[in-house]
Formats: C-alpha cells, structure tokens, sequence
C-alpha cells in the first residue's frame, strides 16, 4: 500500500530539518545546521541556540533536552537555553547527530563524522548519574535509534552501512549486547540511505529514506519491507507519530544536497496512517 504525504505542516522550509518530537499536544523539530529549534502548536515559533542543533527530547523538568555543539542544553521557550553537560573530550572531526532517551530517562546521542566520509563517530550515553561513556565505535553518520516493546533490544542506524541493526539491550544497566542485522536495505531495490527511524505500537519500525523522497515501514523480526510511503521531496531525514491519537506521520526533509531546486524541499510533512505511535521517553540526566 502508498500513500502519499502532501500535505506540509511547517511554515517555513530549512536547510536540515531532523528530530521530530511530539510533545503534550506540540510538535518540535530542528534546522541543524541553522541551529534553530521550532515548536508548533496554534503558531510556529522557533529558538537559535546559535550552534547545530542536531537533536531534542522532552526532560521531566524542562520543556527539552537538546545535543548542540559540544553538550547537552536545557531548553525553555520562554526563558532560552543553558549548557546543562558539556562533553570534555571531544572530537573536532565530529558534530552530534541524532539522539534519544531511553525507558529509563538516559540520553543515547550519536555523533558523525563532518565529512561524512570517515569512521571517527561513535553512539554515546549521558547517565542518570552524570557519566558520560561511548558505547559504539566507528560509525561515519550515526542515526535512527529506536528500542523495542519490551526494551530488549536496541535499534540504531550507522547511515553509510545501509543497514538497520539489532542490539540485545539491558534497560537497568544500559548496555548493549548481541549485535544483528534486522534490515538491509541493500538487500532491497531501494536506493535511498536510512536516515532517522521511529518504532510503531505493533513494534515495527519506520524508516526515513534520504535521497529517494519515502519512508519505508519494515519487520525487524522477519526483515520484510512492510509499506512504502512517498514524500513529495527527496530528502527525507526522519519520522515521528504524533497527533491527538498517535496516528499522524510526521516527517521532515532537508534541502541540501539536492542537484535542482526544489520547492518542495524542507519543509515537515504529514499525513494521517492506520497506525500508531509510541510516547516519547522523559529524559532524566542531571540539570
């Protein structure tokens, strides 16, 4: 089954939109290389922190959490942002990239390589206990990430790879284990690389195709390509569920790296689905 996303829930298009997240009836996302977080509800605002601003998640006593240049900020919209850790061993051929928390309120945050060409990022963890530790090495762009139902397994995406991967996760101790393949998108007909990704309420997971203009809906048990949906612009970077419901796919795009001008390009799409999201875990790192 397709379904097309045409219709555009933004305002305005960016450079690189990425890291949507609903949150208590808004949705927010970020320009990356602008710097800028947006929110929207009855209006669409936005707040620079003045660096990139790669991802955000909502914190149990802050309206966000954002990873931007080298830390992680506490964000309110109506009084700004402030360094809340600074990471102090950092790599200068790296920027952060995606990011999200966990059952238990850690911040996973992934980091890639500014090139995009080399091995220097890795997938890195802010505890609950102020700790910062790197938990994967050598990705060149680190991405989606997603945790299974039952929390027993951890999702991430090392972009070049084309490759979804399958950890065996413990919630209490937050690490990871047996590493699998639970999709290859080499093994498809697709040619777009695997961006952003979300989980559904059924566990399956979604996956947003950079430079092929879908997202695609896959089983990581059975490794099927479930669904395709096309988005009326090549580039898109990530997927989130929100809406009263849960039901509405939203999906934001990028207009960099495009060949032609598009239109199109950059802006947040959405379209309503039979399916349904999940809540997005409240961080819980230190302030």
């Amino acid at each position: 089954m397709k379904v097309n996303i045409m219709d555009k829930y933004s305002e305005e298009s960016g450079e690189l939109f990425e890291s949507p997240l609903w949150h208590k009836g808004l949705l927010y996302w970020v320009d990356i290389l602008k710097g800028v977080i947006y929110r929207r509800g009855k209006v669409e605002e936005k707040l620079s922190l003045g660096n990139y601003v790669s991802s955000i998640q909502p914190h149990v006593s802050h309206e966000l959490v954002a990873t931007s240049g080298r830390g992680f900020y506490l964000v309110d919209f109506n009084s700004g942002a402030r360094l809340g850790y600074e990471v102090k061993e950092w790599d200068s051929r790296n920027r952060f990239n995606d990011g999200k928390c966990d059952a238990l309120g850690r911040y996973w945050a992934g980091t890639m390589n500014l090139e995009e060409k080399y091995p220097t990022g890795g997938l890195y963890v802010l505890d609950l206990n102020g700790s910062y530790r790197e938990v994967i090495s050598g990705t060149t762009i680190s991405n989606g990430m997603a945790w299974s139902l039952d929390n027993k397994l951890f999702y991430f995406i090392d972009t070049p790879t084309r490759k979804v991967f399958s950890f065996e996760f413990d919630l209490e101790g937050g690490r990871l284990g047996k590493k699998k393949v639970a999709f290859d998108f080499n093994s498809t007909r697709l040619s777009g690389n695997p961006d952003g990704m979300t989980i559904d309420s059924e566990g399956k997971l979604w996956v947003a195709l950079f430079g092929e203009g879908k997202v695609v809906r896959v089983d990581p048990e059975s490794h099927e390509l479930l669904e395709t949906i096309e988005v009326p612009t090549l580039n898109a970077t990530s997927v989130a569920f929100g809406g009263e419901n849960l039901d509405t796919l939203f999906v934001t795009t990028a207009s960099i790296h495009l060949k032609e001008r598009d239109k199109n390009a950059g802006f947040v799409y959405y379209e309503k689905t039979s399916y349904r999201g999940l809540e997005s875990f409240l961080c819980r790192v230190p302030t």
